[in-house]
């Protein structure tokens, strides 16, 4: 009874596969990389979860070990049931290590392609994977060419508009060097309506050019922060996600 008792309590106070998880992730956020994968390794020996070896990989690959990182990657991307978000993101992280490989070591040889993805098996899943840093949204790239077509509009309504302004002061300098009624009834008649066409010109342009300006600079600015991309390490038993 005491033995059995005694294995219990053992049990009882071993850690599970979410805390090794959660203690390594503590790890490799403290740079403290070789305890970082040790915990890994033994959470993935409590509970075979594939992302485990995604993460030993990624702690590998932050630590500068690029040998280890390609071996713990490739181990991933053959694990069945892992989601095929998950795995293009290892196939992506392999292509980019096999490069480096190649360029530092000249008897490397060539990467080989990408095995295709393996069938995916019923039985326990791990948990979704994070998406891949999206493509710049093309309506972005419309808003700038949008904002840029309207500033050059308005900038060319401004310019139009000093000129009709600069022949308006013209013809008012004309009408107070002119004494004859008809030819001043002219010279006012033509003044009104460069003075209209003035205003409208000069007031449209700045319209035309603030909205311009701010439609180039929201799609320069939403351009460039949906092309940020995130590296992470997989969330696992713990529920926990690394961000650099």
């Amino acid at each position: 009874m005491s033995s059995a008792t005694g294995s219990k309590e053992q049990a009882a106070t071993q850690p599970s596969a979410a805390d090794l998880s959660a203690q390594a992730i503590e790890r490799f956020n403290a740079r403290d990389y070789d305890a970082a994968v040790r915990l890994f390794e033994e959470a993935y020996a409590i509970d075979k979860v594939p992302n485990y070896l995604f993460n030993i990989g990624r702690v590998y690959e932050e630590k500068g070990d690029i040998r280890s990182a390609v071996d713990y990657y490739q181990r991933f991307v053959k694990e069945p049931g892992v989601e095929i978000e998950a795995r293009d993101l290892a196939l992506q992280r392999l292509r980019v290590l096999k490069g480096i490989l190649q360029e530092t070591d000249p008897g490397e040889k060539p990467a080989e392609a990408a095995p295709p993805p393996a069938p995916v098996v019923e039985g326990p899943k791990p948990e979704p994977a994070p998406v891949k840093p999206a493509a710049p949204d093309p309506k972005w790239r419309k808003m700038k060419l949008t904002g840029a077509g309207l500033l050059g509009v308005g900038g060319g309504a401004l310019i139009i508009g000093g000129v009709l302004g600069g022949l308006t002061l013209s013809k008012q300098n004309q009408l107070d060097a002119t004494h004859d009624y008809a030819a001043r009834q002219d010279l006012v008649q033509g003044g009104q309506r460069l003075a209209v066409a003035t205003d409208v010109l000069i007031i449209g342009g700045a319209v035309l050019a603030l909205t311009g300006v701010a439609l180039l600079a929201v799609g320069i600015s939403k351009g460039k922060s949906s092309t940020v991309a995130q590296r992470r390490v997989l969330p696992t038993g713990a529920g926990l996600v690394a961000r650099f």
